[in-house]
């Protein structure tokens, strides 16, 4: 199968080198002049800088730095901790967030972020994904975000089976990605960015963790992608003895500045010409990483000795061959120069690169979600567990609460409706404050890859989380219901269940709200316990609603404990037409369920208003929370 072509796919299996017969057309990948600058925290003279207001300084991580690739080839970039390895990748990637100089050119022509994203893929040193899915799943999920619908199901299929057959991982295909070692999981990442079949693929330090094995099995992977007619670039750290050798080409940086580039036989000899000769016990690798690196001695020489090994490369006869190789690239005068398909007119339809529909979105996003939601089962059944038993011992001291109403079984009465409601508030609530935290690395990195849109992503969550904010309430105003015996049968049972149900769906929508809108639980906690006291307090149980004071009047109107009390209440109270009095005439004295509802500032035909006040927080809650991961998700992260 060809992502560029009009090629169908086979329903048979096909091998690396069988695939190779339909590589896409000749590529040349040029950068030049590659400058990327960050802003940094000054150390030290907090005050002085606050005072003159300097407190960042710009950081230049790569100065100028050229380079070229072809199709076919393997290329390293190789070099010490902080030599802009990940920026210089991110950045001819255009994946990088920030200010980036120079040029990128694909076969002499231009190309822009939303292109290089269409036409190439990119392994992250650090896979993100929902690790409760096996890797089938994962694949499967993978395949329907990124290949076009014209694809047919049997088709995508049998794609996932050559990949995961290919790539070594049929044995492993029905394990957790949990379970996965780290040579697996970067195969398994690998694996999601050949579905499209890319005609560029980079790759972040893939054999960063792995052991000598799983390094080489990796590498050896790459190589046979890069023999399919792809450009394939990694960067590396600290590569294992004799990896090196696998690849076409590398490229060494040195404080963000190019040393060499060309093979690895032409590396050492160009060190070789300058007097630095890799010693025996040494693998190519490391000599050139300790060659290029700033901390073996004092920092002066270190950095003179880093900017002669770059001035040397960039005037000897390695340097010259690659700076006219970039300059025929860029000047289109290169045999190997033809139109890429992606720029000759009526080879690609326009509609190969739309996005999947957003419907199609929504539908696998919640496969997705209810199958990570399942998976943690042994977490909700405790939780259902406690939220039950809590009603259990809740309802338990008001046994027969309804029987013989008189004044001091007012206060039982009511008591039972603040606890019912209050402990749904805050069961709900806190419940799915873990529930964008810990996905929000996962969506920050597919959506600035235009995996999905965040709509049908918050919508998905949503779809997951309302069964269970509606049977566990359902099942707990039931428990409530028949311990403490309270009236009017089931049509009263319905109308005492509904404003529970939407009280938890509410608490859901707020929580939603507080986890989408910070990046840690702490965080979201700290800041929703001032709220929920402050709404708590117009509950009716601490204040009496109808004599509060205008200027904080409106604020009973945005809490969910008011309008939830307030329903439930009405529910039980309308059943008393006649309260017993006490013998003493100067008792005061509440003779029926509408004095009860006036004492406590509920009006009694505001049953239907409390619903609609309920389903609004529900509604607003949710907004608001979908337009923070919206804002949040363009921060699009750096590689």
């Amino acid at each position: 199968m060809l992502f560029f072509g009009t090629v169908k796919m086979k329903s048979q299996r096909r091998s690396f080198t069988e695939t190779a017969l339909c590589s896409p057309r000749s590529l040349t990948l040029t950068w030049r002049n590659i400058s990327y600058t960050v802003k940094r925290r000054r150390n030290g003279g907090y005050i002085m800088d606050l005072v003159r207001g300097r407190r960042m300084e710009d950081i230049q991580l790569l100065h100028g730095v050229s380079g070229v690739v072809k199709s076919g080839t393997l290329m390293a970039i190789l070099g010490p901790s902080g030599a802009g390895k990940t920026s210089l990748l991110a950045t001819i990637s255009r994946r990088l967030k920030g200010e980036a100089t120079g040029d990128v050119l694909l076969n002499g022509k231009p190309v822009d972020a939303h292109l290089m994203s269409r036409i190439s893929g990119f392994v992250p040193q650090e896979d993100l994904s929902v690790e409760t899915l096996t890797v089938q799943e994962h694949m499967e999920f993978m395949a329907r975000m990124r290949m076009d619908r014209r694809f047919r199901t049997a088709a995508r299929d049998q794609r996932i089976e050559n990949l995961l057959c290919d790539l070594g991982l049929t044995e492993s295909r029905l394990s957790k990605l949990v379970n996965l070692s780290g040579g697996e999981r970067k195969r398994v990442s690998l694996a999601v960015q050949l579905l499209t079949e890319p005609s560029i693929l980079f790759c972040d330090e893939p054999t960063t963790g792995l052991d000598s094995y799983s390094a080489l099995v990796v590498v050896r992977t790459l190589r046979d992608v890069a023999a399919r007619g792809r450009v394939v670039v990694c960067s590396l750290h600290q590569p294992a003895s004799g990896l090196l050798e696998l690849f076409h080409e590398v490229i060494l940086l040195a404080s963000g500045k190019v040393a060499f580039q060309g093979n690895t036989a032409d590396a050492t000899s160009f060190f070789a010409s300058l007097g630095l000769h890799c010693p025996p016990t040494f693998n190519n690798a490391e000599f050139f990483v300790s060659q290029l690196s700033l901390t073996l001695g004092s920092e002066n020489e270190c950095t003179k000795k880093v900017n002669w090994i770059c001035e040397e490369f960039a005037g000897s006869s390695y340097g010259g061959k690659i700076k006219k190789t970039i300059e025929r690239s860029c000047n289109g005068t290169i045999e190997e120069r033809a139109p890429h398909p992606i720029f000759a007119e009526g080879i690609l339809p326009a509609s190969d690169f739309k996005k999947i529909h957003p419907l199609t979105q929504l539908e696998w996003l919640t496969w997705r979600s209810y199958l990570d939601y399942r998976r943690n089962w042994s977490v909700i059944l405790l939780r259902f567990f406690l939220y039950m038993s809590i009603g259990v011992l809740l309802a338990t001291p008001y046994i027969h609460v309804t029987e013989n109403i008189d004044q001091n079984g007012i206060q039982n009465m009511q008591g039972l409706m603040y606890l019912v409601v209050t402990e749904t508030v805050f069961t709900f609530n806190y419940a799915v404050f873990y529930t964008f935290p810990k996905e929000l690395p996962l969506l920050l990195r597919d959506m600035a890859s235009g995996l999905y849109y965040p709509a049908p992503y918050y919508l998905s969550k949503i779809a997951v989380l309302i069964p269970g904010s509606i049977v566990q309430p359902f099942l707990y105003a039931a428990l409530i219901y028949s311990i403490a015996g309270l009236k009017g049968g089931l049509t009263g049972f319905i109308s005492f269940a509904l404003p529970v149900i939407l009280c938890a769906t509410s608490a859901s929508a707020v929580g939603c709200l507080m986890s989408a809108s910070f990046k840690s639980i702490d965080t979201a906690s700290l800041l929703s316990v001032p709220i929920d006291f402050l709404t708590l307090i117009f509950s009716g149980i601490y204040l009496h609603l109808e004599n509060l004071p205008p200027r904080i009047s409106w604020l009973k109107y945005i809490s969910q404990f008011y309008y939830s009390a307030e329903a439930v209440s009405l529910t039980q109270w309308k059943e008393y037409d006649h309260i017993n009095c006490p013998p003493d005439p100067e008792e005061p004295c509440i003779s029926s369920g509408t004095g009860v509802l006036e004492k406590y500032g509920y009006v009694p035909g505001n049953y239907s208003m409390d619903l609609v006040g309920l389903v609004a927080i529900f509604a607003l809650g949710h907004l608001a929370g979908f337009l923070a991961i919206r804002y949040r998700s363009t921060k699009e992260p750096v590689y």
